[in-house]
Order: C-alpha cells, then structure tokens, then sequence
C-alpha cells in the first residue's frame, strides 16, 4: 500500500515535470490561441542582440508535489511518536525542493532585441530562444508581429522591399 502511495506520488511529479516544459512561445511556437488571429506586422533593423535569462512562473504545483512526496517518505520512515515528526519534516523538505524544482524548470534562455523600426522608433522585444531557432543578428531585416500584448520577431531578409498594391474587389449593386 505504502509502496503504491510512493510511486503514484512519483509519478504525477514526473508527469508535471513534463508539462510544465511545453507552455512556452518563441519564434516557432505559437500559442493555441494565437490560430486564427489577426497578427500586425511592422519591419524594421536588428541594431543589437543580447542573451537574458527569463525567469519563468512558479505556480506552487512543484510545492504541492514534493511537499505530498515528502510527508508521504517521511511517514514511512518515522516510527511510534517520530512518525508525526518525520512526516512533518519531509513535508517541509518537499515543499522546498519542490517549489525550487519547478522554478528551475520553469526558467528558460531569451533574446534582447534592440530594433529600430520603418517609422523610426526604436523598440526592444524579448523572447524565448529555443535550440535551433536561428538568433537574429545586428544588420539583420526583420518583421515584428504584435498578437494583442506579445510581440514576436523573425526574419524577414528573405521578404521582398516592395509590392505592387493588391487589386480590389468592385462592389456593385
């Protein structure tokens, strides 16, 4: 019984280790709620990059896990009186290491981008840099797409610099 409490409890934090890896967005992530949506666009300069470490969400989940695995490991090693006290103090122990595992795997490596747009206004957007995702670079053309509150930057060296105006559509009654 104690055994099957133990791995139940192991497993479901392992299971929340692996979903909290897959909320994120970058370049090539987009967010279920962005399918569909309208997306703004303005171009602009890359004028600098630079590596940031995004401090990521704490939920208390972790907490909540470790701190069940720890009073559950310290109720199977406590005895007579000392149980209370072993329990008590796994669970203490789990509520740490829990909140710290899930911080931990809750940050996450970003980008600085110092862009001057077409209109002349300089912005700076931050996003998530995931491996193999191409860093822009100094000189680089890119677009910056606004989705409500989020921005996202990507490459657009390879997008034309002119088009000619898309033909209309005539209403007539």
């Amino acid at each position: 019984m104690k055994l099957r409490f133990l791995t139940a409890l192991l497993a479901s934090s392992f299971l929340l280790a692996q979903l909290s890896g897959c909320a994120s967005r970058s370049q090539n992530t987009y967010d279920a709620k962005e399918v569909g949506k309208t997306t703004s666009v303005s171009f602009g300069t890359v004028l600098s990059v630079r590596n940031i470490q995004i401090r990521g969400e704490n939920t208390g989940a972790g907490a909540v896990l470790g701190g069940a695995t720890g009073a559950g490991l310290g109720n199977l090693m406590g005895k007579g009186t000392g149980k209370g006290w072993t329990t008590g103090a796994g669970l203490v122990a789990g509520l740490a290491a829990g909140a710290l595992a899930e911080q931990a795997m809750a940050d996450r490596d970003g980008l600085e981008y110092t862009i001057t747009l077409e209109t002349g206004n300089t912005i700076v957007v931050t996003q998530e840099s995931k491996e193999g995702e191409r860093v822009m670079a100094a000189g680089d053309r890119v677009m910056v797409q606004t989705t409500g509150a989020y921005q996202r930057v990507l490459l657009a060296n390879n997008l034309p610099t002119e088009i000619k105006r898309p033909a209309g559509v005539k209403v007539v009654d």
